[in-house]
């Protein structure tokens, strides 16, 4: 397979720490090799799909930028759309993220963070040789919004989308909140709302929403609606978005609110895409309500406004040769997407209810289900490479974080200027739920001192119940690690928030501490 390397000096903040051209020469054998001072410039862009057609590649690493920038910076994600329609499926594009958890942490070893970035660099590129494309489906959209709260700001976004051309169902239980000091302005809309053939008002709390973006399914006590995106607007009722967060699964504060994906330059977007959320802010002016529901009304039918929508099924794969058909990752499964097939008697995957968490990999006893992402045999041989680093501490910690917070916290670190030592190897995982205990037996086994696993706080797991499983899971095994020998404090589990960068990496240094007290060998 033809594979490409991509290394972004990102304006100099990872090239004047690391050295890139050394690096690059380590990697000769692959099909390209290029050093771009920003892979994200216009002319970049159309050099990487260049050489991406010239050389014929089929896979590709990134190296320079976290991959949460292509999916948080407003047109982040241009460069990987740029490659995906230059013939790259995007299951085949590996990221290496050189300066939030390489230059920036270690800046004051230049060395060490160079010869760091070599063995991270060899994961990204390992990655590609253990996945393959990932299937699409296309979705023709519904021209229909389902808008969550009958606030100022949902009614609002309701008027633009009516004068769009869209169906608009309003839900909450309530059948319209205290618009308190806006209510003289908000009743020409309100009235021109309720008047409206084209709206409909319901009062049942959501049982249960699935579904892509451009056909939700909204299960309503005894009946169920469809919609072709979800806006937000619920404003600081805690206690129904605590009803609703298992069911929408986006992004909350520290207070518990809903909020947007990146606050500066998404300021309603979440990381599902067509659910949308108007945030609540105190003592919000009425201009900038209005503000925030016209920018997601017209994001709503940015997106609906196409002929298909294309969705990319990162779902969990079930090897039939290997399923016994028990039903674990039946019983496994919140978003109940593992069934039974009535005929095989085998487990399968309902594509419209799988969110590829991982949860169900983990707690497969035959190993029959995957990830398409980042499959079983990746992250064991990822373990593998990640081990060959040698410290100038002898001493190394294998860094298991999730998507949702603990990459995030990694990579706020490196931006806040933490520093720490490069014997904290991270290795991503797409929620903790993922991390079996088949994983930590195999760091040790390749000579890990320490596993930390960096997981979301309790309730703020995207996935619901990952990070509690991973606990479960985990803390069983502490068990299993004292019969071999391997004392148990030596698996460590944080919570965290993606903004407490410093509060993850100082845990992690205390455990280096930890391990240098009582000794390198487990």
């Amino acid at each position: 397979m033809n594979i490409g390397l991509f290394i972004s000096e990102s304006e100099k903040a990872i090239s004047n720490i690391i050295d890139l051209q050394s690096l690059a020469s380590d990697y000769k054998n692959l099909a390209s090799v290029k050093i771009f001072n920003n892979l994200c410039s216009s002319t970049s862009i159309r050099a990487v799909q260049e050489e991406i057609k010239t050389k014929k590649l089929k896979g590709l690493v990134l190296a320079g930028e976290s991959p949460l920038y292509y999916k948080k910076i407003r047109n982040g994600d241009l460069l990987l759309k740029t490659i995906h329609e230059a013939g790259i499926n995007s299951n085949m594009v590996s990221f290496v993220n050189l300066k939030e958890q390489v230059a920036m942490p270690h800046r004051s070893d230049p060395s060490g963070a160079t010869k760091k970035a070599k063995v991270l660099l060899d994961v990204g590129i390992e990655k590609l040789r253990f996945t393959h494309d990932v299937d699409t489906i296309g979705v023709t959209p519904k021209k229909s919004v389902a808008i969550i709260g009958t606030t100022i700001g949902g009614l609002f976004a309701a008027n633009r989308l009516l004068e769009r051309g869209y169906k608009v169902h309003f839900i909450d239980n309530v059948s319209l909140r205290d618009l308190g000091d806006y209510k003289t302005q908000a009743m020409p809309t309100l009235a021109y709302i309720k008047n409206h053939p084209e709206v409909t008002f319901h009062t049942e709390t959501p049982t249960e929403i699935y579904g892509y973006a451009g056909n939700f399914r909204i299960s309503l006590g005894d009946y169920s609606l469809r919609a072709g995106a979800l806006i937000v607007a619920i404003e600081n009722d805690l206690t129904y978005t605590e009803a609703l967060y298992p069911l929408i699964r986006i992004e909350r504060d520290d207070s518990g609110f809903f909020k947007p994906l990146i606050s500066d330059t998404s300021t309603v977007e979440t990381s599902n895409q067509g659910i949308f959320v108007i945030p609540y802010v105190k003592d919000t002016p009425l201009s900038y309500i209005i503000a925030l529901s016209d920018s997601a009304s017209t994001l709503a039918d940015s997106l609906l406004s196409k002929k298909e929508i294309e969705h990319e099924l990162f779902v969990s794969e079930v090897d039939e040769e290997v399923c016994g058909g028990c039903g674990t990752c039946i019983k496994t499964c919140i978003f109940h997407a593992a069934e039974l097939d009535p005929i095989k008697k085998l487990s399968s995957t309902n594509i419209k209810r799988c969110v590829g968490c991982g949860n169900c990999v983990s707690a497969c006893p035959t190993g029959a289900r995957d990830q398409i992402s980042a499959p079983t045999k990746y992250l064991i041989s990822a373990i593998k490479i990640l081990a060959q680093y040698q410290p100038s501490n002898n001493i190394k910690i294998l860094y298991l974080a999730c998507e949702g917070c603990g990459y995030p916290s990694l990579d706020y670190a490196g931006k806040m200027g933490v520093e720490y030592p490069t014997s904290v190897l991270p290795l991503s995982v797409r929620c903790a739920g993922r991390i079996d205990t088949q994983l930590i037996l195999e760091a040790f086994r390749e000579g890990f001192q320490g596993v930390v696993i960096c997981k979301c706080k309790d309730d703020h797991c995207l996935n619901i119940v990952g990070n509690i499983d991973l606990d479960r899971r985990a803390n069983l095994f502490r068990a299993v690690l004292k019969s071999r020998g391997i004392t148990p404090e030596r698996l460590r589990i944080f919570g965290v928030s993606e903004c407490e960068g410093g509060s993850c990496v100082g845990s992690a240094v205390e455990f280096l501490d930890y391990l240098r007290n009582i000794g390198g060998k487990a």
